[in-house]
């Protein structure tokens, strides 16, 4: 897969359904595997030098400068309760933009771009609902997949950030 830009190029397309159907980005950190809609994907990069900003909150690793932004690096491992390691040469940033809002979060390794039809997905049960992070899961063969929030993903639930930076 081209790590430059992520598009639908290798898609996985498990079934033709006329319901809806949307893309994501699976990827995986430690051993359980995620997914964010396509559509707030820009990029997929390997892992650069971040240069840690003190005062912010302890999701956030730090600043990178790609193109001449600075973009805040967000620790999703740290966010999704896996074992926190510091970020190696061989883990990788998706870069997403959600509401205008550019940033990198690490990850092990991206997987794939599926497509996937709105009968595939479940919402959590009850019991887990209150996952801040968690949107839905899908079972794709032998693999459970946890579809994130990807609202939630910005530092301090969505804060607005202003050039690289928390507000």
């Amino acid at each position: 897969m081209d790590l430059a830009t992520l598009s639908p190029q290798k898609v996985t397309k498990p079934f033709q359904s006329e319901s809806q159907s949307r893309y994501y980005v699976v990827f995986r950190i430690h051993k359980q595997h995620y997914a964010l809609l396509l559509e707030y994907v820009v990029r997929a990069i390997r892992m650069v030098a971040v240069t840690p900003i003190p005062d912010t909150p302890n999701s956030v690793l730090g600043i990178i400068n790609m193109a001449g932004q600075m973009l805040p690096v967000i620790n999703l491992r740290q966010l999704l309760g896996q074992t926190n390691k510091p970020p190696e040469l061989e883990d990788l940033l998706l870069i997403i933009q959600i509401q205008g809002q550019t940033m990198g979060v690490v990850v092990d390794e991206v997987l794939n771009i599926l497509e996937l039809a709105s009968t595939q997905i479940q919402s959590p049960p009850a019991s887990v609902s209150q996952s801040r992070l968690l949107a839905a899961a899908v079972q794709q063969d032998e693999m459970l997949i946890l579809i994130l929030d990807a609202f939630r993903l910005l530092p301090d639930n969505g804060r607005k950030i202003i050039d690289g930076f928390p507000q």
